[in-house]
């Protein structure tokens, strides 16, 4: 059985302690499942109770047996109602009332912090742990890039595959069904996390043609119309034709750890327009390569990208097009596909090294397309490396 190293679970309870003793925090309950992930090593329906001194104990309402095997907490006790978890922190502490108790705020449904506000600790003063968590989370440990590289490694996988089945006149989403498959094969679990209320992932977005300009709903460049409004992004009943650039934009993950990848693909060579923006982004991420170094900060980085997409006449075109227009070209990745950092607009956090995130320079025209890169990247003491070996090139089949 798999299971996250008890040597990267310690580390990481040890500096979120720390963190909670620098922040007068008495007490954190975790209660998210990706941060139970980070911190225990499974995902249960559990309180994860770390004191700012002292054992961290793992409650589980549901499977204990289960946790017990994944995770290297101990104890794990069970959790009958949550009417035990205020005497659980208290006995935590060290039988001293907490004063104030940290919980993820960013995430925590709103009707139940009233509970654990009125109810469970009721003399204690609630608090947000979750950009201290998020920030903990940002810097990847050795063993965390190795996951990532593992899935960046799923991710040539699925692009070598593309041209033994891209034909014409298969759907987008039979494209990427054929795709999925392929990924789930190799090991990715079939499931995207997000921090963002209502922001919604799929295995990716195959798209093409006029299709793949379509904007879409969630807080990114490219959409597409999907196969039902109740989900409208990703790959439509489009069928593929010559002559057109086929976008595929695919996520892949190795024990939760995500690589998000673009990649470009035509039957035939596809419009000259899309071929001078293809080699537009390309030429971004390799400027972006010589710029992005330990130390710079976000937004300026931002800054400097656009100003390359405006000097070179892409402007209008550049993460979108027309109102409301993207505000990163990079997102944070790992265990969620929306972490720490941004490489957007007004964010002010200096890149470090350990940090990951997906850089993706697209220009989508309407009613012609889309050219895009993804790579998702590791800052290092040098720069920052791709965790993406596949090739960037264009690939005309």
């Amino acid at each position: 059985m798999f299971r996250v190293p008890a040597e990267e679970i310690a580390g990481r309870l040890v500096a979120f302690q720390s963190l909670l003793k620098e922040n007068g925090i008495d007490a954190a309950v975790i209660r998210q499942n990706a941060d139970l992930y980070y911190y225990t090593g499974t995902v249960q329906d559990a309180h994860l109770v770390v004191p700012a001194a002292g054992e961290p104990l793992l409650m589980v309402r549901r499977d204990l047996t289960r946790a017990e095997e994944q995770s290297p907490i101990r104890p794990v006790v069970p959790l009958r109602s949550l009417s035990e978890l205020a005497s659980a922190v208290t006995s935590a502490c060290g039988n001293e009332h907490p004063r104030r108790v940290g919980m993820e705020l960013d995430v925590l449904p709103a009707a139940l912090f009233f509970v654990y506000d009125e109810n469970i600790f009721p003399r204690q003063q609630i608090v947000d742990v979750s950009t201290l968590i998020r920030r903990m989370r940002t810097v990847k440990s050795p063993w965390e890039i190795e996951m990532m590289r593992a899935a960046g490694a799923m991710s040539k996988r699925i692009a070598d595959a593309v041209p033994e089945l891209l034909r014409e006149g298969i759907a987008e989403f039979e494209l990427a069904a054929e795709l999925e498959a392929l990924a789930r094969k190799a090991g990715h679990a079939g499931m995207l996390r997000c921090r963002t209320f209502n922001m919604e992932m799929s295995f990716g977005h195959i798209l093409s043609g006029p299709n793949a300009a379509v904007p879409s709903y969630n807080d990114g460049p490219t959409g597409g119309p999907g196969v039902s409004p109740v989900f409208g992004q990703g790959g439509g009943y489009r069928k593929i034709r010559a002559g057109e650039l086929v976008s595929v934009d695919t996520v892949a993950s190795c024990h939760g750890y995500f690589n998000d990848q673009t990649r470009n693909f035509s039957i035939g060579s596809p419009p000259d327009r899309l071929l001078d923006a293809y080699a537009f982004v390309r030429e971004v991420s390799e400027r972006f390569r010589d710029v992005a170094r330990p130390g710079v900060v976000t937004g300026k980085l931002f800054e400097q990208v656009w100003r390359w997409a405006e000097d070179a006449g892409w402007g209008e075109w550049f993460m979108g097009y027309g109102e409301p227009r993207i505000s990163f070209v990079g997102h944070g990745i790992g265990l969620e596909m929306d972490e720490y950092p941004f490489i957007a607009q007004g964010h002010r956090l200096p890149l470090e090294v350990g940090m990951t995130f997906a850089f993706e320079p697209k220009i989508l025209i309407p009613g012609l397309g889309i050219a895009g890169l993804e790579n998702t990247c590791v800052v290092t003491e040098e720069g920052i490396e791709s965790l993406n070996p596949a090739t960037e090139d264009l690939v005309i089949v």
